[in-house]
């Protein structure tokens, strides 16, 4: 009979186990780079007067060098990347 119990006791545990044990939790968030800018010739960054930022002339987008890092605007988020022409992040 204890042997019984026992046995019904391990069954229910098992079938009644908590699910939220079971669980896991999944996050994706996905953030477009911006396109990449075709350079022929590194670009020759010029300071803006008064600051600390540089900016790359002759262009068609804005692209900034400042603190170490390559700034760039697009679709209303700024990236940075340690390289002009690769490696953006946001």
């Amino acid at each position: 009979m204890k042997k019984l119990i026992l046995k019904i006791l391990f069954l229910s545990l098992i079938i009644f186990a908590p699910v939220s044990a079971m669980a896991g939790v999944s996050v994706h968030v996905d953030i477009p780079l911006p396109p990449l800018i075709i350079f022929p010739v590194p670009p020759v960054p010029v300071v803006i007067p008064e600051t600390d930022v540089y900016a790359v002339p002759d262009v068609q987008e804005d692209i900034f060098f400042y603190g170490g890092w390559w700034w760039r605007p697009w679709e209303g988020r700024w990236y940075r990347s340690h390289y002009y022409d690769r490696g953006w992040a946001f």
